[in-house]
């Protein structure tokens, strides 16, 4: 899962040679501080990559076994719902931490008091793209969580002397679905991403004409 991020570095250097009561600024300064309760949130992203790429090796190792080997299937399904559910643990803290991200947009109003008119428009566009942003991250990670539940009950599956190799197929067949779901999400949360950075680049660019 690999995921676009916000470019702000260029705050720093925009904070250094704007005045205090500036838009540019004051812009700059709340993004910022947008990119700070992100930052959480990558940490989360390592995490859940790491996860799931040792997941996926279970996963081959799991499906390479037997019947006669049950005992060791039975291991390596533990490990396997173990991983999953730790997944679930982890995106519910990347999705709280930008949430606590995306309650920073409250002070866009504040932001645009005594901006000219030419400049709120730029600014709202910068917020609503932000909005859309996050937006589309709330759909990819209920598409994610379902993804889990769904491995989980693939997993538990595995394991059972019972199953069906039909019912077996359905259940891997689902998975495939959900993971082209999350695909599609996560592409389109990478998008949102690419358009606040260019709204935002052309915001500071339009702010550096008139100083």
């Amino acid at each position: 899962m690999k995921k676009t991020f916000l470019v702000l570095s260029i705050f720093i250097l925009l904070t250094a040679c704007s005045k205090d009561s500036s838009l540019e600024r004051r812009l700059a300064h709340l993004l910022a501080n947008v990119n700070e309760k992100e930052k959480l949130g990558t940490s989360y992203v390592r995490k859940l990559n790491q996860r799931e790429q040792k997941e996926q090796q279970l996963f081959s190792d799991t499906m390479e076994l037997t019947q006669q080997q049950y005992t060791e299937v039975r291991k390596l399904v533990t490990a396997l719902k173990k991983s999953a559910n730790e997944r679930m643990v982890i995106i519910d803290k990347e999705q709280q931490a930008l949430r606590d991200a995306r309650m920073e947009l409250k002070y866009f109003q504040e932001l645009m008091g005594g901006v000219d008119g030419e400049y709120i428009e730029k600014v709202e566009k910068v917020q609503n793209a932000l909005l859309d942003r996050y937006d589309a991250h709330d759909r990819f990670v209920s598409d994610y969580k379902e993804l889990i539940n769904e491995q989980i009950i693939l997993y538990t599956e595995l394991e059972d002397r019972t199953i069906r190799l039909r019912v077996l197929d359905d259940q891997v067949n689902e998975v495939n679905r959900l993971t082209s779901v999350v695909e599609r999400d996560l592409h389109e949360f990478n998008e949102a991403t690419t358009e606040v950075n260019r709204l935002k680049s052309r915001v500071f660019a339009s702010l550096e004409k008139i100083k």
